[in-house]
């Protein structure tokens, strides 16, 4: 296995069932952000929610990252933390966006990954892995799946 291969971090491994939701609405872009902080942080003890949250929407305030395709990748660099970490939400029915720049959300990936530099490499390559995957027809899929358990199976192919 070369150098590359083992730098690359799957997008399955991030993805337990516990760190999946489903709704068929969420009331905002915001609250959905929140309900995934508190899915990871519950796997994460060192890290607090509170502060989570807010650093996460601070860096959505800047530049949002929901793109086209119906997918937002909120995600935030933590000094906490030693390893990555994520959770999804796939909604049966988008977000609709409140300000005239945004777009819908279909599916939000949030993406939380150690401040160090050695691993900024791997923030890059996990960012391009999900827009190269999350393409309308699979966030379709997704969306047609039954539970936690079938869409974390189908983020690790």
């Amino acid at each position: 296995m070369s150098q590359k291969e083992q730098n690359k971090v799957s997008l399955g491994r991030l993805i337990a069932p516990s760190r999946v939701l489903m709704a068929d609405e969420y009331p905002g872009k915001k609250e959905l952000i929140e309900a995934l902080v508190q899915a990871v942080c519950r796997d994460c003890p060192q890290l607090d929610p509170a502060y989570v949250a807010s650093q996460v929407l601070k860096r959505e305030e800047g530049i949002s990252t929901t793109l086209d395709t119906g997918l937002a990748i909120p995600h935030a660099r933590l000094e906490e933390l030693t390893d990555f970490a994520a959770a999804v939400a796939v909604l049966r029915r988008p977000i609709v966006p409140t300000a005239e720049n945004e777009l819908p959300i279909r599916v939000m990936f949030l993406f939380l990954s150690p401040a160090k530099p050695t691993f900024f490499q791997q923030h890059l390559q996990i960012l391009s892995a999900l827009a190269e995957k999350f393409k309308p027809e699979f966030i379709e899929e997704l969306v047609s799946l039954k539970d936690a358990q079938e869409i974390a199976a189908r983020l690790a192919r």
